[in-house]
């Protein structure tokens, strides 16, 4: 067995709740890693063959990583998922600077109806070349290059990628476009109307994303909630403008044989117990640091398994001890013999200290399972 068929092997048990020899190590933060090597963030993000380098070296450096998120990336895909603009280093921002969404109100109320009556697609196509600066053709040299690092990855670096595809329900893109607190408001004054347009918009999204999952066929994707974490909103309204949309998403997901990474992040404490309504042992919950792990894993018992949830503050401004320790009882205390992949919560921050990062990653390496 090669070392990546090995590393796969690893973080497929751990997903299916199947016993482990190692709690498996998962790295996330592709702006940290580009640092960590000496290659400046606006080379990292247009030069995408250095960037599939940088990944290599970085995870060469770190054999106690078993699977990678994000070896290389486009800050213009981030506008594709919360119709915003996006300032990039080199661009508009100085070259080692972190990429940042530039969100601004630019949909109004009226493109509820615009969409309802258009469809989605046509209206889609006319907002991101109108508003926000036009991000698909931008993005294009890294979905191009994408097969091709997903491949060396595997035979130079031996990492298995875990998220080379990622989706967002349209709630998500909506928010971004009309800005959260007018986004409520709409939720609140015009719930029908929202519903309608969010419909419509679903369609488009659910074939749009089919059609790159059969054309990427990855190991596995984001399906991520942001905006649209149950905090910021009633469970009844969660369970009408959210849950059915990313149901759907997740479905479409394991129907073509792809892991859903549920990449969700805020605090999900109060619809834990809905995700019990998800197939048994096929979904990977990600998670931030904001959802207390210790009751996802007394609710979800052995139906799920968890990845995280290091806090980046931790990662930050702790000791490497406090890192190692923190680690070792989240181990201890989630998934001593299976059920855990240990991360980063959500990505490893640009500031995290190098020490830290070591740490974390070792404390999987000692543990005995």
């Amino acid at each position: 067995m090669s070392l990546y068929q090995e590393r796969l092997a690893r973080t497929i048990n751990a997903i299916q709740m199947k016993p482990v020899d190692k709690i498996p190590y998962s790295y996330s933060g592709p702006a940290y890693m580009t640092r960590s090597q000496g290659v400046k963030i606006s080379e990292f993000l247009s030069d995408f063959k250095k960037a599939t380098d940088t990944a290599i070296s970085f995870v060469q450096e770190h054999p106690g990583i078993d699977s990678l998120h994000s070896p290389t990336m486009s800050p213009y895909a981030l506008s594709m998922l919360w119709l915003s603009k996006v300032k990039v280093p080199g661009i508009d921002l100085p070259d080692d600077e972190l990429w940042q969404v530039d969100e601004q109100e630019v949909m109004t109320f009226d493109d509820y109806e615009k969409i309802i009556e258009m469809g989605y697609g046509p209206w889609l196509e006319d907002f991101l070349k109108n508003r926000i600066n036009n991000p698909a053709p931008k993005m294009q040299s890294f979905v191009q290059s994408s097969p091709e690092t997903i491949q060396r990855m595997a035979t130079e670096g031996q990492m298995p990628i875990m998220n080379a595809l990622s989706t967002g329900t349209p709630f998500e893109g909506f928010c971004g476009a009309r800005q959260l607190m007018n986004f409520f408001v709409d939720l609140v004054s015009e719930p029908e109307l929202v519903k309608a347009a969010l419909d419509k918009a679903m369609e488009y999204t659910c074939a749009s994303y089919t059609a790159q999952l059969e054309a990427a066929k990855p190991l596995s994707a984001w399906v991520g909630g942001w905006r649209a974490a149950p905090e910021l909103m009633s469970h009844d309204t969660w369970m009408e403008f959210v849950w059915p949309y990313l149901h759907k998403l997740i479905d479409i997901t394991i129907e073509h044989n792809v892991i859903p990474i549920l990449h969700f992040d805020s605090c999900w404490d109060s619809e834990l117990e809905t995700l019990k309504e998800l197939p048994p042992r096929t979904c990977l919950l990600m998670l931030d640091g904001s959802t207390d792990m210790r009751k996802a894993r007394e609710i979800l018992d052995d139906r799920m398994c968890l990845m995280g949830d290091v806090p980046s503050t931790m990662l930050a401004f702790d000791s490497d001890n406090e890192v190692y320790n923190y680690v070792t009882n989240l181990i201890k205390d989630v998934g001593p013999k299976t059920g855990l992949i240990v991360s980063s919560g959500c990505d490893n921050p640009l500031n995290a200290k190098p020490e830290n990062v070591k740490a974390m990653i070792q404390a999987t390496v000692d543990y005995q399972v």
